[in-house]
């Protein structure tokens, strides 16, 4: 992969050292890198044939075209290359805005790695006409998703409140009838103290840290039975297993189920859950050893 630069000698020396040093590329593009950025730009040459890319400081990149303007650290530049593919793409402040003929999404960083979990296709149902349950919201990126895909209405559960407020922008932006609850799931209604290191996605009931918040609780039975869905989407970081005490005709009231699941205890937990109460299951994509995604079919 030399033959994407005009310098190959000075790409094996910095195989050799731990040292910056001018690498030109093919498409005459200059950049002063380290052999891990090097090798983030041979992967992804052919977007620095198509954009424009300005190297700003020793790890940070300017990235432009027609439609997009945003500045990126090397080591989320092919995320950032991959989603500029499908939107256009903003950044002011650490905030981002992505925007399509189909989408509209306001966010931080973090909102980028579950938008391309979505377009993996995560989350993938016929939900045209149907009201989703979306337990887990974080920034209202999934909301927007089933919204795009002919959603009648979007009920979600978030228990974090600076997401509310950014779910509520997204809301907004898209023009979403939705009902938005700051509050997460369990066993009953009531509070509970989550700790963290960071508020990222994926922080919840498994997570550990030196901060913590207190966030409400309500009770999933009453979640899922007042809210008429037809789709429910859980990813609530650890909270799923919650599901296992809910009645099995409660459980029936949804057709269709995509369930996040945290570790392989709770997989076999909500999998034997669901096969007593008659649903079967649908797909499944396994994230990781801990993680995986679980679609359950109602057979009835």
């Amino acid at each position: 992969m030399l033959t994407v630069t005009r310098n190959p000698l000075a790409v094996l020396s910095l195989k050799r050292s731990k040292i910056r040093r001018p690498v030109t590329f093919k498409n005459k593009s200059t950049y002063c890198l380290t052999y891990p950025q090097y090798r983030v730009f041979r992967d992804n040459f052919a977007f620095l044939k198509k954009y424009i890319v300005t190297q700003l400081d020793d790890d940070t990149f300017r990235i432009v075209d027609e439609r997009s303007d945003v500045t990126s650290s090397y080591a989320i530049l092919p995320m950032i290359f991959d989603l500029m593919a499908p939107f256009a793409v903003h950044q002011e402040n650490g905030l981002y805005h992505l925007k399509n003929s189909e989408i509209e999404l306001f966010g931080s960083l973090a909102i980028l790695y579950c938008i391309q979990e979505i377009r993996r296709g995560d989350y993938v149902c016929d939900c045209k006409g149907k009201v989703v349950l979306d337990v887990g919201g974080f920034e209202g990126e999934s909301a927007a998703y089933f919204w795009s895909k002919g959603a009648k209405k979007v009920i979600i559960y978030e228990p974090v409140g600076e997401h509310i407020e950014v779910i509520k922008k997204n809301v907004e932006l898209n023009h979403i009838d939705a009902e938005i609850h700051n509050s997460g799931i369990g066993d009953k209604d009531g509070t509970k103290i989550i700790h963290y290191g960071e508020k990222d996605p994926g922080f919840g009931l498994l997570d550990e840290g030196p901060n913590h918040i207190e966030i409400k609780i309500t009770d999933v039975s009453k979640v899922i039975a007042e809210s008429g869905a037809e789709i429910a989407k859980f990813d609530c970081e650890g909270a799923e297993e919650c599901l296992a005490n809910v009645p099995a005709e409660i459980l029936q009231k949804v057709a269709y189920y995509m369930i996040e699941v945290h570790s392989p205890e709770i997989r076999r937990i909500i999998l034997r859950k669901f096969e007593q109460a008659i649903f079967k299951i649908d797909r499944e994509r396994a994230i990781s050893e801990q993680y995986s995604i679980l679609a359950f079919k109602r057979t009835f």
